[in-house]
Order: structure tokens, then sequence, then C-alpha cells
């Protein structure tokens, strides 16, 4: 249920966006986005610093370090072999085509990526699945309602086809963790909030056009931490 409240808090916000973006002039629309990329950074830095250091014996240590940099390593290898951004680019303009509608690839592979890789997105569907408990979801929810709200402004109409990729991603891992809780271990959820993290800064560089970063190339680092743990129980 938490996700299915959280698909239509980014819808409402989109269509309110959309309605906004007439009037706000193109230096706005710039000076948003470069607000937005630097919050996106401080927030996620400061989510995975939250997880990566730890303090054992007085002394802070790291957490997860090799299996960070793996991740990001081979997942970026089979993303850029996959080509899963262009992918979604080509996707998203058969779509404009076909129905006719504005560019939305930007603002879909955008919002997509914000909406389901943070530890939000894992973490609260993990607790709505197990526990019923929709507590983390609906604070996610109120606060990609405005992220949404903003996108939309200055990205278009894209950013409302997120709300299929936030269900089928959301709710996958929900029913994953009510059918096979013990798959989902603290350290698998841990490790990928780290790297889910990483991917949003990502993102956040993106929007401040200092590089362009293939971050959805990345998105198959999120499966490594999960089939690394996985292996480990095995021995």
């Amino acid at each position: 249920m938490g996700t299915i409240i959280n698909a239509i808090a980014i819808v409402v916000a989109t269509i309110l966006g959309i309605i906004f973006k007439k009037g706000l002039p193109e230096k706005i629309q710039k000076g948003v986005m470069v607000s937005l990329g630097i919050g996106l950074i401080a927030l996620s830095l400061g989510w995975f610093l939250k997880d990566f250091f730890a303090i054992e014996n007085n002394t802070l240590t790291t957490e997860g370090d090799l299996l960070i940099i793996v991740s990001l390593v081979i997942g970026v290898i089979i993303g850029e072999w996959i080509d899963i951004e262009e992918r979604l680019n080509k996707w998203a303009e058969g779509i404009e085509k076909k129905y006719n509608l504005p560019p939305l690839a930007k603002g879909f592979i955008a919002a997509t990526l914000i909406f389901c890789v943070g530890a939000m997105a894992i973490v609260g569907s993990i607790k709505d699945g197990l526990y019923g408990d929709m507590t983390t979801l609906l604070i996610k929810s109120a606060l990609d309602f405005v992220t949404a709200m903003i996108l939309a402004s200055v990205l278009g109409i894209g950013v409302i086809f997120s709300a299929i990729s936030v269900l089928i991603y959301q709710g996958a891992i929900t029913l994953l963790a009510m059918f096979g809780a013990n798959m989902l271990s603290p350290e698998i959820i841990h490790s990928l909030s780290m790297v889910g993290n990483i991917l949003l800064i990502g993102i956040g560089i993106n929007f401040l056009e200092i590089k362009r970063i293939k971050v959805a190339n990345m998105l198959p680092a999120l499966l490594i931490p999960i089939i690394y743990h996985l292996i480990m129980t095995l021995f």
C-alpha cells in the first residue's frame, strides 16, 4: 500500500509541476536544477557516510570498502555492455513519437533513478513487506512529491512515468520481503544502501552539469552486493 501511495504522490506532483512550469523563466528552471543537484549530493553523501563509517573499540573504521568498488566496477561493465541508458532513451523516444508527446526521456530517467535508487526505497519497501509498516514510504512519498513537482516544472511530463518504475521496483522488493524475508539480511540492505547512495550522488552531479554520468548504466551495481552476500551464506 505504501508503494501505491508513493506512485500516486508522484503523479499528482508531476501534474502540478507541469502547471507551474508555464510561469517559470528559463534561468529559474536552471537555478532549481542546480539547487536540487547540490541538495541531492549533500543528502546522499550524508546517508552514505552514515553507513560507511563505524566505530569499533573506540576507533573509526570503514565497512564494505572493497565490495563497493567491485560492485560499481562490475555493475558499470555490465551496464555499458547492455547500454541501459541508451535503451531507456530509445524506449522513451518511441513513446514520444507514437503518442506525439513532448520530450520525456530525460525526465523519466532522472526521476526513476532518484525515486528508486535511494536507501528509503529499499528499506521502506522491506519494512512494508515484513511488518506492514508504511512509515518510511509515507515519508518518502512526501519527499518525492516535492521532488517530482520540481523536476516536472523543469523536465516536463516524463517525470510522471517514473511512477510506473516505483510501482514495479518498490512493489517487487515489498513482495520479496513478504515471501522471501530470509534472503534480505541486514548486511544486504546495508550494502545496497551504500551503493544506491553513490548512484544518487552521480545524479546530483548530472543536475549540476559538471560532467555527464550515465547513472542508468551503473544500475547493475545494485545486484552485486546481493549476489555476494548470497554466495557468502553458502560457505
